[in-house]
């Protein structure tokens, strides 16, 4: 039986480690992070509760291709997206009848049957959705809509061909300083799940704050509660505008 969301805190960190605090989080590529958002999300524990016991279907606003367990971090989760709202993770390809076959990089175990196709995930989070009769040995074109993400597209494509020879998420979009921000934002959320007051979360995040009175009175207060505010609503289904982007 998967624990309850309220119990996903920061004493259990990703790695399966012991602390670490919010710096616990600082080397999540973005769609981990994403996906740590969702699985503190007591609706989708229970959707994923219904799922185990047969029941439904797989709700499209999570944005998932398969139903992930909320008690497991991604890697170990397998967690797949979908394409249509992951194009800067999810490179989808389909068979060829032309040229010389490539297989695919490693990847992680066999493709994951997901409600828009088969998805192989790679060891840095990236994903291959194979179309139709594609396998991972190929032969393969890559299919590359020419929208308004396109250039998130060819950002994936070439984080494929960077998996051919390293392991190595891609360089993230963000900066050191908006990785630090989500990372306080899930202990945040993490604190605040567990009813903990602003004073003990600002406490853990940057250290001793005095007094009440000093503390209700500091500029740490407000930017506590902005750290709680935007967690929640990054839980709530603001990870699929972080995740759309890609790494």
């Amino acid at each position: 039986m998967a624990a309850s969301p309220l119990s996903l805190g920061s004493d259990r960190p990703p790695d399966g480690g012991d602390g670490g605090g919010w710096r616990a989080f600082l080397g999540l590529t973005v769609p981990s992070l994403c996906w740590e958002f969702l699985r503190r999300n007591a609706a989708y524990y229970e959707h994923f509760g219904d799922l185990a016991r047969g029941v439904g279907s797989l709700d499209r606003r999570w944005g998932l291709a398969a139903p992930a367990d909320p008690e497991l971090a991604a890697d170990d989760a397998r967690v797949v997206w979908r394409a249509d709202v992951a194009p800067g993770v999810v490179v989808p390809v389909e068979r060829r009848s032309f040229g010389r076959p490539k297989a695919l990089p490693r990847a992680d175990y066999e493709p994951i049957e997901g409600a828009d196709g088969r998805h192989l995930r790679f060891p840095s989070g990236l994903q291959v959705q194979l179309r139709g009769e594609a396998t991972p040995t190929g032969p393969l074109m890559v299919v590359l809509a020419y929208d308004s993400d396109f250039n998130l597209r060819v950002r994936a494509v070439d984080a494929l061909r960077r998996a051919a020879v390293t392991d190595t998420p891609p360089r993230s979009r963000l900066s050191a300083d908006q990785r630090a921000r989500l990372a306080r934002s899930l202990f945040a959320l993490d604190a605040s799940l567990k009813a903990q007051s602003y004073r003990d979360i600002a406490a853990g995040l940057f250290g001793d704050m005095g007094d009440g009175a000093d503390f209700k009175a500091s500029s740490v207060r407000d930017v506590t509660i902005r750290l709680v505010r935007r967690g929640r609503n990054l839980m709530m289904g603001g990870y699929l505008k972080l995740l759309k982007a890609g790494f």
